[in-house]
């Protein structure tokens, strides 16, 4: 019985919740207040010279005029005349506003003669008008998750430093450089749109420990950097090991011939670190000759030598390379090749 009791003064309660009109409007606003839309300040951008207007639409469900309609700009109250349209259903618009260099917000608000307003936008405030001294404001980009790929290395490695650009004028920067040891590395953009987009440059960098930071310029003059003050230690630059180039495919064309016979000497050189070489040449008769490359990349590739040699069977050589960064080779390690055999014919 009690449950029952309590169940028909839950029922009461609800019917009496729901006759009242069930949840109550916010103070001063109802479905059928005051409404504005569309409210904006013309010209978004500017210099100090130019004059302001505010504008925005007034509608109201009773056909009730604006006791108050107003835009706010940084905190400051511009009333706004009727423009066009009804009193209960137009445009209203402020006059003439003159404002001073920077970065202004505004919001609109009205009330009607019951105490019902309207708040454009609900919460915050919108950003603008932009306004400059002498010509047209220009918005500072900003520089964002600036970094590099790897922080710890050998010479080995390629590292790629890479920043965020944003313009919020929506317009490409004149430039953006990575400073990498007070050296400018220009970067290029690798993903988004020239506004709002990585940018990235990669180099190789010799052993040693490094600092960098961004910098980038917009095409109204404004500089910024990242940081804003000092640089990003990294990334350490350690020595790489050195292998030693290699020699193969070893020929000497032909084996036998005449005075007039052009002899080829060839090799194919390969470094396993991608070093070319510093020097490369085939000894015959304890007499160096330079060897050119004929096929391949200088790191991987095929060299030869061409020669026309007097009459001798004791003819005898060797091949020699040296990468540049103390790694050399010998083939044979020791002692030499005979040949070509030389004989008149």
């Amino acid at each position: 019985m009690k449950n029952l009791f309590l169940l028909f003064v839950f029922l009461g309660c609800l019917l009496l919740f729901l006759n009242s009109g069930g949840l109550s409007p916010a103070l001063g606003q109802s479905a059928e207040g005051p409404w504005l839309g569309g409210g904006k300040i013309m010209p978004l951008y500017g210099s100090m010279r130019q004059s302001y207007f505010a504008e925005v639409i007034y509608q109201h469900p009773e056909e009730l005029p604006p006791t108050s309609i107003k835009v706010f700009i940084d905190g400051n109250p511009y009333e706004l005349k009727r423009k066009k349209g009804k009193p209960w259903r137009g445009i209203y618009r402020s006059p003439a506003i003159t404002l001073p260099p920077g970065e202004h917000s505004f919001y609109f608000y009205c009330e009607d003669e019951k105490g019902r307003f309207d708040r454009l936008p609900r919460f915050g405030e919108e950003k603008g008008p932009f306004v400059g001294l002498r010509t047209k404001y220009n918005r500072r980009p900003r520089l964002t998750e600036g970094g590099v790929y790897f922080d710890y290395g050998t010479e080995k490695e390629i590292y790629t430093f890479t920043v965020h650009y944003f313009d919020p004028d929506c317009k490409p920067p004149r430039s953006v450089i990575a400073y990498v040891n007070e050296i400018p590395c220009t970067m290029s953009l690798h993903k988004g749109t020239p506004s709002n987009g990585i940018y990235l440059v990669k180099r190789k960098l010799k052993a040693q420990p490094y600092g960098y930071y961004f910098s980038a310029e917009d095409f109204g003059g404004a500089k910024i950097t990242l940081p804003g003050k000092g640089f990003i230690r990294g990334p350490e630059v350690e020595k790489a090991e050195n292998n030693d180039p290699v020699l193969v495919d070893l020929k000497l064309s032909p084996n036998l011939g005449g005075p007039k016979t052009k002899f080829t000497f060839s090799a194919t050189y390969k470094d396993p670190d991608g070093d070319p070489p510093s020097i490369i040449q085939v000894v015959i008769n304890d007499t160096p000759y330079p060897m050119r490359l004929r096929k391949g990349k200088k790191s991987e590739g095929i060299y030869f030598f061409k020669t026309r040699l007097i009459e001798s069977v004791y003819h005898k050589y060797y091949f020699y390379a040296e990468d540049g960064r103390g790694g050399t080779r010998r083939v044979p390690e020791e002692g030499t090749f005979h040949g070509p055999v030389v004989i008149k014919y």
